[in-house]
């Protein structure tokens, strides 16, 4: 692991949507023109819109969205909840009490939309994620694209920095979400291509098929080939390459006004199968020229045998462990058919024998993202879920597919959340918590995934359910945080951050049955062993574990310690849907 990032094996991860986090300026003016946008779902000016009530009942249409008519999905897909950068930075001793020690943000890039990931300026935070927007927005508009290295720093740019330095000094690393597979059609660059086609100085930047493309119609290569509003970019251009190359080295190494500041600590780059190979490489090989302990981190949800030669050939540190969440989910909530913990081990293990060892440890280990249903409501509609390809794994996620239902998880589904979690702290690689889980939040696949945090000190009002997209008027359910989801959180990160075998030691089977879901590792290092237990049926299992003389093992969840016997073995009994945890350390 010497050529790796050290601190990202000892990370603990929390991933933050701006847009939904914390909103600090409740009363900063906001307009549809401000956020217009192209994509059906973004903010038109000559429709009704007004700042989304945070507390709102997330299935109720607000009065300015029954002037816009539409859907009720529709209308969800355009609201702006205006999450900002000052409401992040009050939150962060939040963060420090739960114990994470790295923070991923989705895109902070300037864009109209409240994802972002269609960035019209990567040099620039939105303004609308700052205090002071329209005097941002004139700043912008007045400097020159073109200069990349000398782009100015906005009110927003400086909060962010504020932002890092406050996270920095709590302990914290943070990295920024680089979306340069495309750009927002929006941007300088495009819109230049729009107005003088071949004649624009940046036609080279974009895949365009001029031989089909006429005075009313662009012909150009989307995002995900239909993505009207994220245009391509062409890495055959050295101009797209200079502009990636001076965003990268402006957040790791930002100068401003000459005076260095703190810069981020690495990146994640998104849709990472859609730029060359090759630019990674030279991307990732020139980070850490700029710093040498900066975490360069893929998002690749393809098949394993995919994702290998961008990690054997060095263009990565790691990637979003979408493999390990696609077998869990498998493994823990499919009852037919049933893995068996056999098949099970084996699939874990030959996907850790297909990456490099450091690779593995730094592997950001996920059970649900902005881009997934969470993981509260995935267990509850588990029986939806089709398994195997990663196509299928995405089907009936959304809240209008057949079936789904938006209720609160019961007791059961709570309990099988958390062996899900348990699990996703005992694998090799670093956690992550998808802001709000640790709050017990749960919702369908996007927008659902992306509702507001819900902090304990606010009032919600209750929400309704919804099931296959059809609205209930008479079931209606209290929405509040889970302060025990936040205390077993907040106990499992601090057993993580603890244990040495955790960060950075090795993996064993201890067993894996072959008829049923019973399943047992251990993680260890010179000083000490944890064993993870898993009980997956609906029967009590019997676990017996040998070569472990004069050891005693404290259940670091509360239940009784286990003695090893006198020929070394330890033995307990496991209710069904179960798991135990059991620490032995000699320090």
């Amino acid at each position: 692991m010497n050529n790796f990032p050290q601190w990202a094996a000892e990370a603990v991860w929390y991933q933050i949507f701006p847009d939904r986090f914390c909103r600090f300026y409740d009363n900063k003016p906001i307009t549809a023109n401000h956020l217009y946008g192209t994509a059906p779902w973004n903010i038109k000016p000559d429709k009704p819109w007004q700042v989304h009530p945070w507390t709102a009942d997330w299935y109720c249409r607000q009065p300015y969205e029954q002037e816009n008519r539409g859907s009720l999905h529709s209308n969800m897909l355009r609201r702006r909840l205006c999450g900002d950068i000052k409401g992040i930075i009050s939150k962060l001793d939040y963060l420090a009490d739960l114990g994470v020690n790295a923070l991923y943000f989705t895109p902070l890039q300037y864009s109209p939309s409240l994802h972002k990931y269609d960035g019209t300026n990567f040099m620039h935070i939105d303004p609308f994620l700052g205090s002071n927007p329209d005097s941002d927005i004139q700043q912008i508009d007045n400097e020159d694209f073109d200069d990349f290295d000398n782009a100015s720093w906005t009110t927003a740019d400086r909060e962010a920095l504020t932002l890092i330095s406050e996270a920095h000094k709590r302990g914290m690393k943070v990295i920024f979400d680089g979306v340069f597979n495309h750009i927002g059609y929006n941007s300088k660059p495009f819109q230049d291509v729009l107005r003088n086609r071949q004649k624009s100085k940046y036609a080279d930047w974009f895949h365009i098929d001029w031989t089909k493309t006429t005075a009313r119609k662009l012909s150009y290569d989307k995002f995900w080939g239909f993505v009207t509003e994220m245009p391509k970019l062409n890495y055959g251009s050295q101009e797209v390459k200079r502009y990636v190359f001076a965003t990268l080295k402006r957040w790791l190494r930002p100068i401003v006004e000459g005076i260095e500041y703190e810069g981020i600590d690495g990146w994640r780059l998104d849709h990472a199968i859609g730029v060359p190979m090759t630019f990674w490489k030279s991307a990732h090989d020139f980070t850490k020229k700029i710093n040498k302990n900066s975490l360069f981190l893929a998002e690749l949800i393809e098949p394993d045998t995919i994702i290998k030669p961008y990690l054997d050939n060095g263009a990565f540190d790691g990637v979003m462990n979408y493999g390990f969440y696609f077998l869990a989910c498998e493994f823990f909530t499919c009852d037919a058919p049933k893995m068996t913990a056999k098949e099970f081990d084996k699939r874990i293990w030959n996907q850790l024998k297909l990456y490099p060892i450091g690779a593995n440890y730094l592997a950001m280990n996920l059970l649900g993202t902005h881009d997934t249903e969470r993981i509260a409501s995935l267990i509850v509609n588990r029986k939806l879920k089709q398994y195997g390809t990663i196509a299928k794994f995405f089907e009936n996620t959304h809240c209008t597919d057949r079936g789904y239902t938006t209720r609160r998880p019961d007791d059961d589904e709570r309990q099988l959340q958390k062996m899900l979690i348990v699990f996703e702290f005992a694998m090799i690689g670093s956690p992550m918590v998808y802001y709000g889980d640790e709050l017990g939040m749960y919702g369908a696949n996007d927008p659902d995934c992306r509702k507001p945090m819900c902090w304990p000190e606010m009032h919600f009002e209750d929400e309704h359910i919804v099931v296959g997209g059809k609205h209930f008027n008479d079931r209606k359910e209290p929405i509040a945080a889970d302060m025990e989801m936040l205390d077993f959180y907040k106990r499992i990160i601090a057993l993580r951050r603890s244990s040495n075998a955790l960060m950075r030691g090795t993996m064993a089977t201890d067993y894996a049955s072959t008829k049923s879901r019973v399943w047992v590792i251990s993680r260890k290092s010179s000083e000490e062993r944890v064993i993870f237990a898993f009980n997956c049926e609906d029967t009590p299992a019997n676990v017996r574990i040998i070569g472990l003389p004069g050891r005693r093992f404290d259940d670091c969840f509360g239940g009784e310690s286990v003695q090893a016997d006198s020929k070394g073995a330890i033995t307990f009994k496991m209710q069904p849907k179960t798991f135990r945890v059991l620490r032995y350390s000699n320090t």
